[in-house]
Order: C-alpha cells, then sequence, then structure tokens
C-alpha cells in the first residue's frame, strides 16, 4: 500500500511526509506492485511478477478427490488419462465415466507411467516393480532389484516394453527390454535419479535425485548439462520449437517428507508454515548450453513441467496450510512470469496437456487427489479483493480510480468497503458501487479506519481481457489535535533569527542501477529542516518549543509571557518558527513564565481546527547586578586579607574573583566555603605581589543570572 497527498506529479510516502510544512489534506492510497497485490487474495484472478492483475484460467474439478495423492498422470487414447497415486491403486479418466480403478488400491506407490506400443506400463514402489495393464487386467512384467521406479519412458523406434526407467536406492537409469530383462545404462552414484526426458536433439535426459544434477546421456557415458545448488530434480521439459531444455529442482525440508526479479511471493491465505521445502527453482537450458534461472522460491517447490504452445506451465506445492499454484512462463513475453492459477489443495503434484488439447491443463493434486482442469482461456469474470488497508485513523473515502489496460468491450469495476476491525468481518460496512470508469468516480461509505479494495474483471465479448496495473482511492483522515510536548529555555545570551531556505544544490553522484530505479520512482521528501542564525548577546533568552501534529499538519504558535501574579501578555502569534527569542532587558525584574499554543490552522478549515497548549517551568528574570559593600584590603606583611560583603535581590551569586594591580583575576571564596546563597561574606588571604601597604585591589561578583557588579576595596 501506498499512502500520498493527491498532487500532480509529486506521490510521497505517508512516512516520509514534513512534519513542518505540509498537512493532511486529501491522500491517495494507492496498491500496486506484487508486494502490495500478493498481501490481498486474488481469487480467481492471475497475477504476474510485475503485480498486473488478470482474469484467472477457467477451472473445474473432474475427479473429486479419493483422498490418496496424484504421483503421475498419462495422457491416454480417446481423451483418457491414467492416473498413479499412492495408496490408491491405478485408475483412468475417461470425459463421459470419469476417475475408475484399473488396479487395485495398495499399500505401494504407482509413481511412473509409460505407453509403449499401446500397453500401459507402471512402476510400483517400494520393492520396485513393472507391471503392464491390458485389458483392464494387471499382469507382472520384470521385478527389479532396486527398491523404487520414478519414472519410465518408452524407447523410440523399438518394441512393446521396451523401456527406460528412473530407479532410486540405488538411483540408476535402466534399459528395460521386451522380455522385462534389464541392463544398467547409467549409474550416477547417487540415492536415486527421479526424471526422464527423451530430447529430440539431445537424447535420453535424467535428473538426479539427491545432487541436483541435469545429465545427458549417450553411449559413453554421461554429461552434465547442469548442477543445481538443490538437491532434486523433480520434472523435466523440452520447446519442441527452440530446443530449450527446462527442469525443476527442489531441497527438502526434511529429507523423504515428499515424493513428488524470478518469484512471485505468497498471497494472502497461501499459509507456507510447515512447508516441507526449503527451495526451489526452475531453469533453461539452451542448446548451447547457457543457462537461465526462470523463477525460485524459499516456500514452495517445483513438482511438474509442461510445454504448451510458447508458455512453460509448473506446478507447486507448499505446506498444508497453503495453497498449491500453476505459473506460466511466457516464451513470447521476455519470460514474463504469471501466477496463472492456484489450486484448493497444498500440493500440485501433477500436470500435462488436457488429452482434448485447445491449450487445457489437467492437474493432480495431494494429499486429496483431484483432478483439475485448468483453461482452456480464461474467466469472462475474476475477482481479486485486497489485504485490509490500514488508514490510520477514522477516514473519509472520497473517490475510487484505477489504471489498467482495457480492451474495447473489457470492463474493470472497482468497489470499496470500511470498518474498524484489523480483519474484515460482519461489523464492516457493505460493498459500495463500483466504479468502472478509469478516471474514477465517488463512492458512498461510512467513516473508518480499515478499508478493503475489491475488483471484478471482466472479459470483452470477443474474449479480450483487461489487465489492472494498480487500484487507488482517496481518503481524507480525521483530524487530531497536534500536541505540545515542551516548551523551555536555552541557556541565556542564546538567540536565534529565522532565515530563508536553502535551495537544492547540484550534487556529483555515482551512476547506478539503484540510483536510476529510486529517480524513477516518486519523490521522497525529508522532514523540512528550518534554518536560523545563533548569536550570544547579554540578556537574550530563547523560549524553544517542541511539538508535533500526528496528522503532520503544519503547525502555527501563539507565544504568551507572563510575570508571576500578572496576566498573560501576547508576544507573538501565528509564527511557524518553533522558538521566540527576546530582550528580557526589557523586561522588569521578576519571576515569568511562557505559554505556547499549538494551532493546526494551515492544514483545516476553520471549523475543524484544533490546538493545544502547554507552559514551561517558571524562569528568573533578573536584570540587576549583585550589590557590595564593605569591602576591605589590608595588608599584613607579605599577605592581603580582602573581605567584601555580597548580596543580590532575586538571584543566587554565582562567581567572585579579585584582582591586585591589574593582576589576573583569581578566585574570590565565600567565607563558609560555599557560594550558593543569595548573601555571602566573600574572604580571603592573598599573596601582595607589589608589597605595597595599599596596592589596588578590584573585587567582581556575578550572579546566577550573568549581571556582574564591581567595586574597589579600600
Amino acid at each position: 500500500m501506498r499512502f500520498c497527498v493527491i498532487r500532480p506529479v509529486v506521490c510521497l510516502f505517508l512516512c516520509s511526509l514534513p512534519a513542518l510544512a505540509r498537512a493532511e489534506p486529501t491522500r491517495e492510497l494507492s496498491i500496486r506492485g506484487p508486494k502490495e497485490v500478493l498481501a490481498g487474495d486474488p481469487e480467481s484472478s492471475s497475477v504476474d511478477a510485475l503485480g498486473q492483475i488478470g482474469p484467472g484460467p477457467v477451472s473445474v474439478v473432474i475427479a473429486p478427490g479419493a483422498q490418496h495423492p496424484i504421483l503421475t498422470l498419462l495422457p491416454g487414447p480417446n481423451g483418457t488419462l491414467d492416473v498413479g497415486t499412492a495408496q490408491g491403486g491405478l485408475g483412468t479418466w475417461s470425459p463421459t465415466g470419469g476417475l475408475k480403478g484399473v488396479a487395485p488400491a495398495s499399500t505401494r506407490l504407482y509413481a511412473a507411467l509409460a505407453r509403449s506400443k499401446g500397453v500401459l506400463y507402471a512402476g510400483l514402489s517400494p520393492d520396485a516393480e513393472l507391471v503392464k495393464i491390458e485389458g483392464g487386467v494387471q499382469k507382472p512384467f520384470a521385478k527389479l532389484t532396486q527398491k523404487y521406479v520414478w519414472a519410465l519412458l518408452p524407447i523410440e523406434g523399438a518394441g512393446a516394453g521396451e523401456l527406460y526407467a528412473a530407479t532410486g536406492e540405488p538411483g540408476q537409469v535402466l534399459k528395460v527390454a521386451g522380455n522385462g530383462k534389464t541392463e544398467v545404462l547409467y549409474d550416477p552414484g547417487e540415492t536415486h535419479v527421479r526424471a526422464l526426458l527423451l530430447h529430440p536433439r539431445r537424447g535420453l535426459i535424467a535428473g538426479s535425485g539427491q545432487k541436483g544434477v541435469v545429465y545427458q546421456l549417450a553411449k559413453t557415458g554421461a554429461f552434465a548439462l547442469y548442477d543445481s545448488e538443490l538437491e532434486e530434480v523433480t520434472s523435466l521439459a523440452h520447446d519442441p520449437e527452440t530446443g530449450d531444455l527446462y527442469a525443476a529442482f527442489v531441497s527438502e525440508a526434511k529429507a523423504g517428507e515428499v515424493h513428488t526479479d524470478r518469484y512471485i511471493g505468497p498471497a494472502k491465505g497461501d499459509d507456507e508454515g510447515g512447508s516441507p521445502f526449503k527451495g526451489s527453482e526452475v531453469v533453461r537450458i539452451k542448446p548451447d548450453g547457457q543457462t537461465e534461472l526462470l523463477w525460485s522460491s524459499k516456500t514452495e517447490g517445483a513438482l511438474a513441467l509442461v510445454m504448451v504452445g510458447d508458455r512453460l506451465y509448473f506446478a507447486t506445492g507448499t505446506g498444508p496450510k497453503g495453497r498449491g499454484r500453476i505459473y506460466s512462463v511466457e516464451r513470447s513475453a521476455r519470460d514474463r512470469l504469471v501466477l496463472h492459477a492456484r489450486l484448493e489443495a497444498p500440493l500440485v503434484t501433477a500436470l500435462v496437456p488436457a488429452p482434448t488439447g485447445g491449450g487445457a491443463l489437467i492437474a493432480g493434486t495431494a494429499p486429496g487427489g483431484e483432478l483439475v482442469r485448468i483453461g482452456p482461456g480464461a474467466r469472462s469474470e475474476a475477482v481479486y479483493l485486497s489485504s485490509e488497508q490500514d488508514l490510520g485513523r477514522l477516514s473519509t473515502v472520497g473517490q475510487l480510480w484505477f489504471d489498467a489496460q482495457l480492451p474495447k468491450g473489457a470492463r474493470v469495476e472497482l468497489s470499496a468497503r470500511i470498518g474498524n476491525t484489523k480483519v474484515q468481518d460482519s461489523t464492516w460496512s457493505s460493498f459500495s458501487a463500483a466504479i468502472d470508469d478509469p478516471q474514477g468516480g465517488a463512492v458512498s461509505l461510512p467513516k473508518g479506519r480499515y478499508l478493503q479494495l475489491k475488483v471484478v474483471l471482466r472479459s470483452a465479448p470477443n474474449g479480450e481481457a483487461p489487465l489492472l496495473r494498480s487500484m487507488h482511492a482517496s481518503v481524507v483522515r480525521a483530524n487530531v489535535p497536534p500536541r505540545v510536548q515542551e516548551v523551555f529555555l536555552l541557556r541565556r545570551g542564546v538567540y536565534m533569527a529565522s532565515m530563508p531556505p536553502e535551495e537544492e544544490r547540484e550534487k556529483t553522484v555515482t551512476l547506478s542501477r539503484n540510483l536510476l530505479k529510486e529517480l524513477r520512482g516518486p519523490e521522497e521528501e525529508d522532514e523540512q529542516r528550518l534554518r536560523v542564525r545563533q548569536g550570544l548577546r547579554p540578556g537574550m533568552l530563547t523560549v524553544a518549543i517542541v511539538a508535533e501534529d500526528p496528522n503532520r499538519d503544519g503547525l502555527l504558535y501563539r507565544v504568551e509571557l507572563r510575570r508571576e501574579g500578572e496576566e498573560w501578555i501576547e508576544v507573538e502569534d501565528e509564527t511557524a518558527d518553533p522558538y521566540y527569542s527576546f530582550d528580557s532587558r526589557t523586561r522588569p525584574d521578576g519571576r515569568y513564565q511562557v505559554r505556547v499554543t499549538a494551532s493546526d490552522r494551515p492544514a483545516n478549515p476553520p471549523e475543524l481546527t484544533l490546538v493545544d497548549r502547554a507552559e514551561s517551568d517558571p524562569f528568573l528574570i533578573d536584570n540587576t547586578p549583585p550589590r557590595l559593600s564593605a569591602a576591605t584590603a589590608r595588608a599584613q606583611g607579605e599577605q592581603l586579607l580582602i573581605s567584601v560583603e555580597a548580596s543580590d535581590e532575586l538571584s543566587r551569586l554565582g562567581a567572585a574573583e579579585v584582582s591586585i594591580d591589574g593582576g589576573p583575576w583569581v578566585m574570590l571564596p565565600a567565607k563558609d566555603g560555599l557560594l550558593d546563597a543569595r548573601q555571602e561574606t566573600l574572604a580571603a588571604t592573598v599573596w601582595n605581589p607589589s608589597k605595597k601597604p595599599r596596592p589596588t585591589v578590584l573585587i567582581r561578583v556575578e550572579d546566577e543570572a550573568g549581571n556582574v557588579a564591581t567595586t574597589q576595596a579600600r
């Protein structure tokens, strides 16, 4: 959320509004960018890495969950899908018959499926075994010495049942003959090999499940195409047009927990607490061997990849309280990353093109085991809800407006509701009437502290969809009074005088990407600093004012002065300077106080202006020097016995000194050793440097107010 003063060009973050000369007029609430947008709930919308909102794809559950996690999907003949599950057996889904069991439920995993010459083969784990399914009957095909089978591929141009298999414990790539016999094609020395792909140019590709390496296999061995910092390759895909190879990697937070400016953060409700993943990435490996990172996350895991047209789709999983996601990377749009869809299940474990084509996808989920068709096409109507926006205090909402790409016939409808609880509940207002004009329109809402925006995206009749870039609301927050925190005197003699503000000077900067990014955005103004001249002059007193306004309103001050027992006298009115300097010598001696009244009038109409008032501690104005009497200096050999009586009407005595025959001033102590009263006897025995019987002796005494009296001792 951005909170800005509405004025041409300049948009200021709330926390950077200057405290002196800025009022709190109408402000702009602005929601844009991925961080702010994903703090809300995309609901049925899609969101890209720039925070732009578009309609999400049409999503339909085509097979309700059977409470058995789906591990793999394989498109079959006549629009069917073969479905491998964990402990739920093997099933086949058809558009007319739904999902039906082919192999009975068991304690084993159907994690790998392949079709060779029209016959379906499956890999069972643990205690790895290959089976074939013909006519709805499952038959043994090959018993393996490995524990797990993670992937199967038919060998192109080979006979029925000739397969490649990726295994675990140990992790190997096997070549399986039509009679079920196996040979080790490649052993990387890892615990698992998790993924296989037959690339039209590179040949057989394998992804490891321990070291995070993508291998290109050949008769003479293997060549490592990419070595990830993560541990497990979960899926492989390729682009038939460019030859690019894609790989998905994960690292698990706990080994074995999951068997199944490139980042879009969590949306509201996507709680990744307890996520089984500590890292994941999707990487492109180009034909020349160069690699590019397309996506990464610290809380999600990419579990399945599929290429459809010029888009790479990948499915992710997260913690048990989160929601699995489908992302897309658009090759023709410079790899624009889009949060394509969110599913209710926390894990989207399998993703394939729909058998019927048309750009639709079929996703398999865990742990519930649903089949969900995503697409083809976007929703004609999609909804986005922002998070609850804290306006700071009771506020009035004026207009709503938005910035969007609007094809002819498409619409964006923006509305708002308001309340006084941090989380929206039944005490909130209803949503306002929708605003469908990008230039904005007024809404009628009660006053409240928390605001939520709702967007409905409606596609044009020809299917062209709007793309929302940002949404805005004008807000006036309730005025609150300023607070005068302290009124106090600076040390005596200090005075201040205001100076005109200094213009921004040209400066030398180091050109960098961060600087350009900073200058591209709205200016963030620092708090205005008042420039003053400071000086020292006898008799001057300066009253300092410390005040603030929660609205960041500009303040004016009225300063009043009174002598103890008398009425207040106004000495300064409507000054913006947080100080008042005056010559105390123009005032009679006595104890005084200063009263300051702060008003936020510069920022508010008269009927809404609020004030606060505070008084200083009493202070003394004393312009009369001490009285000195009975000053004597008696010679006694080489010494002088000096004495003087000193008193002051208002102030304590502060310092006393003596000078003999024009010599340096030296301290003259009080007779009792403490110079701390308004009346003292000052006495001392000092050396007589001239040894004259009657030297010239000068005595000076200063009171705490800085007044000095001088006399000559007799």
